[in-house]
């Protein structure tokens, strides 16, 4: 769910972006493959012009974030708190 906030934070950098906050997270998280924590995250969206906004607010947000993707089965936190994305299982067509 796009929230108001999320609208300015995440706010599209070519005209007609298509893609969502949570996908612009997880398309990062994909680049960790050992997995990483939210205030990495945050690092990498801002630095990478991403995401706007003081990195305290977007790591929250980014937590936030991460904990709906968790709930939707699309990352996963190991025991040591950093999360990993979970590769997305492609149907044997045979």
């Amino acid at each position: 769910m796009l929230s108001s906030g999320d609208r300015k934070m995440f706010a599209p950098l070519r005209h007609r972006e298509g893609i969502t906050p949570e996908a612009k997270v997880f398309a990062v998280l994909t680049t960790y493959e050992a997995g990483t924590i939210a205030a990495n995250l945050a690092s990498a969206l801002v630095s990478g012009g991403f995401a706007i906004g003081t990195r305290a607010l977007v790591t929250k947000r980014i937590g936030e974030m991460l904990e709906l993707l968790e709930e939707a089965g699309r990352v996963e936190r190991i025991p040591d708190g950093r999360y990993r994305a979970i590769p997305e299982r492609r149907s044997a067509r045979g």
